[in-house]
């Protein structure tokens, strides 16, 4: 049965496991329009309230199959989900960031078939100066963006506004601090935890700032993220990824938590249940692209959590990155 819980300050009650948008457009892998109807409608049987998509994901494809899903819904079931999406700026857009974030929101809108967005976040890295990571905004760019989104708030085009926490660590922590946010998206999982607490001495990993403990000091609602480390943490990767890419990385780190596995449970539910130990943690949205792949992460609602001795040896190979060191902390 779905759990619950509070979505920060908001007031929202979220579902623990939510749907993230990137598999129903068509980004992780193969599937088929029939299958991603399939999904949510499982998802809204299963009780997930909690829709988490962006204009990125498919060029569109996310928020109009949702769109068409929700309003499709027997018995208005659709009126009640609660639906987030995201502003991500192009180089082109930062000549006039305003425009282009109510230009984003209309769009979103309008492909959701919905008047109002529940959560609008912008989707940007965020790092000191533009493009220092791959598509980054600078921090003064941020703190403009969100000028307007709490303009959107106040027009009523969204309840809530927040940001997804990624980039340069000390950036993002400036711009939650003082951006006025009601939630963040937060990287963590199995292989990267450092949301959490510090990365160990000499790791080549990125580190995402300690982003959970501070999120919770200012009340914040947690979207976590990434808790399938974009598929790594799974059977198999299910599309073509760069040699060097962080996926490909991460899945060969994976290898080493396969003795999670022993008594049968997949480490895709293991990677689920780690991320909902997180107390900060208000829902989770992996982008699972098909009913079997969802199916697979409510059922870590009811799992165990990890032993003593399952969290000692990840800490051992934690020190180590997991046998798998990289170049460049920048691969997101």
């Amino acid at each position: 049965m779905m759990r619950y819980r509070r979505l920060g300050r908001t007031g929202l009650v979220v579902s623990e496991i939510g749907l993230g948008g990137g598999g129903i457009g068509h980004v992780w892998g193969e599937t088929s329009d029939e299958a991603i109807a399939e999904t949510i409608a499982l998802a809204m049987r299963e009780g997930i309230n909690f829709y988490d998509v962006a204009p990125g994901y498919g060029n569109g494809a996310a928020e109009r199959n949702l769109g068409r899903a929700l309003l499709e819904a027997p018995e208005r079931r659709g009126e009640h989900m609660l639906v987030a999406t995201k502003v991500s700026l192009t180089e082109n857009d930062l000549a006039d960031i305003p425009a282009a974030v109510e230009r984003s929101i209309n769009e979103s809108a309008e492909r959701l078939r919905r008047e109002r967005i529940d959560v609008f976040q912008l989707h940007n890295m965020i790092t000191p100066e533009r493009g220092q990571f791959r598509r980054s905004v600078s921090v003064a760019d941020a703190m403009l963006a969100l000028e307007t989104l709490h303009k959107l708030k106040q027009d009523g085009l969204t309840r809530y506004i927040g940001i997804t926490g990624m980039g340069d660590a000390q950036s993002v922590r400036q711009v939650v601090r003082d951006g006025a946010l009601d939630t963040v998206q937060v990287y963590c999982n199995l292989l990267n935890d450092s949301a959490v607490r510090p990365l160990p001495a000499g790791s080549t990993l990125h580190d995402h700032g300690q982003l959970l403990p501070l999120a919770a000091e200012l009340g914040l609602g947690v979207i976590g993220i990434r808790n399938l480390a974009a598929g790594a943490l799974s059977d198999a990767v299910d599309r073509p990824v760069e040699s060097d890419s962080l996926v490909a990385h991460d899945f060969r780190r994976a290898d080493r938590l396969r003795f999670l596995e022993a008594d049968g449970v997949p480490l895709s539910q293991w990677a689920a249940r780690f991320a909902l130990e997180q107390a900060a943690i208000s829902t989770i949205v992996p982008g699972v692209k098909n009913a079997a792949e969802l199916a697979d992460q409510i059922a870590a609602i009811d799992l165990r959590a990890l032993s003593d001795d399952e969290q000692g040896r990840i800490e051992e190979l934690r020190r180590s990155d997991f046998g798998v060191r990289q170049a460049d902390d920048r691969v997101l």
